[in-house]
């Protein structure tokens, strides 16, 4: 006979979690980096992230719990880290949260399967790329501007795309064979 399921079977996951977000807070507030409490509105957006992502994991919910739970923690995260650790403004971490996002969206691709893994998976790693792109011009790491940079470099898109092609060719030609 099988034992009885405990009402609540993740409880030292759930406690031990709460525990560590009180505990960096507490830590914060009392070595003096915490000086406006106000600045931990972000930690919402991190704890609705671990609960959606604990009911996908644990509770089998949707997989949808699955992006949204992972966006909800790294936009929490990152907003925690520009408002306690490294102020920056949101004009400077904008391709960030396009990162945040293609990186939801890749992990939440990746668990389907056929065309629809294909047809989230590769608009994820397009964000990926373009917030890779955007982001050196955001932080100021390359000075001129992004008008200028693409004015000279465009050609660089049919090179890309001209190596695709060819790559494409080959691995289909390499599966026909076999």
């Amino acid at each position: 006979m099988k034992g009885k399921q405990p009402r609540f079977p993740n409880k030292f996951v759930v406690i031990g979690v709460i525990t560590l977000l009180l505990g960096l807070m507490l830590l914060l507030w009392t070595v003096g980096e915490l000086k406006h409490p106000v600045n931990l509105w972000p930690a919402g957006l991190l704890i609705a992230g671990l609960v959606l992502l604990y009911f996908r994991v644990f509770h089998t919910g949707p997989d949808s719990y699955l992006f949204l739970g992972i966006a909800s923690f790294l936009s929490g995260l990152l907003l925690l880290i520009t408002k306690l650790v490294v102020p920056l403004e949101l004009t400077a971490i904008w391709p960030f949260f396009m990162t945040i996002c293609g990186l939801a969206l890749l992990v939440y691709g990746l668990r389907k399967r056929g065309y629809t893994r294909l047809s989230l998976a590769v608009p994820g790693v397009a964000t990926l790329l373009l917030s890779f792109l955007f982001l050196p011009f955001s932080l100021g790491i390359i000075k001129r501007p992004f008008a200028e940079v693409v004015t000279d470099w465009w050609p660089l898109v049919l090179v890309v795309l001209g190596i695709a092609l060819l790559v494409l060719h080959l691995v289909r030609e390499k599966a026909e064979r076999q």
